[in-house]
């Protein structure tokens, strides 16, 4: 799963993380990106909510700061079933908002391990084609098969997808899947991907419809050949 959280919030404003620890819990999902996580910031009640989220899901987590606010951060978090063995939170090039790249070597059994990535691209496009290319060199040091999900704040065929979209393919396509993942103004789009690395297949994907934040979650089945 992908999702952004809105900072644990509504459109509305209200506080939602319950509903979003059910919603996980209901798609069954084994690994999950987020992005736009509050951990004791005074306009979410100072909650941890990577660490509430990871205790009423009993899943392993794992959180990447990138902007400090007062005791507080915001940043990208990851929620596993599977134990962590390795993580990085990389910080890329940010003209507004830092941004930055969370990576987690996930054991799946004894022998197998895969990278599972999680980001949230800048808003300025210049910005996002240089992050996308930062990506890209990250990609290509990791040495188990790669999924990475996360908000990339632009449409498929955009530069910056165009250029993560070069190494790593996006499971929507693999499907001929047509689902939106955002409302901006008046228009429907999809702004949030899970794409993997060769190696690794889309069995299904789809958007699941729900009001917990302003973004909509993206669930894939997703399968390894190792």
């Amino acid at each position: 799963m992908t999702y952004n959280i809105h900072g644990g919030k509504d459109i509305e404003g209200n506080l939602t993380l319950y509903g979003i620890s059910n919603l996980i819990k209901e798609a069954g999902v084994d690994v999950i990106g987020l992005q736009e996580i509050d951990v004791f910031l005074k306009r979410s009640y100072f909650l941890n909510e990577i660490k509430y989220l990871a205790n009423r899901l009993k899943m392993h987590y794992v959180f990447g700061p990138n902007l400090r606010m007062g005791f507080g951060s915001f940043g990208n978090g990851i929620l596993s079933r599977y134990p962590i063995v390795k993580k990085k939170n990389y910080h890329i090039y940010s003209m507004g908002e830092r941004r930055g790249v969370l990576t987690a070597l996930i054991q799946l059994n004894e022998n197998k391990k895969i990278w599972f990535l999680t980001t949230h691209l800048g808003l300025n496009r210049k910005e996002r084609l240089t992050q996308s290319q930062e990506i890209l060199k990250i990609v290509s040091n990791l040495e188990y098969p790669v999924i990475m999900t996360g908000d990339f704040n632009e449409t498929p065929g955009e530069e910056a997808y165009s250029t993560i979209s070069r190494v790593l393919k996006d499971a929507a396509n693999a499907q001929n899947s047509a689902f939106h993942t955002y409302v901006d103004g008046c228009e429907n789009v999809r702004i949030d991907y899970i794409m993997h690395s060769k190696g690794v297949w889309a069995e299904s994907i789809k958007a699941i419809d729900s009001t917990l934040s302003d973004h909509l979650p993206v669930v894939a089945s997703l399968r390894c050949d190792f």
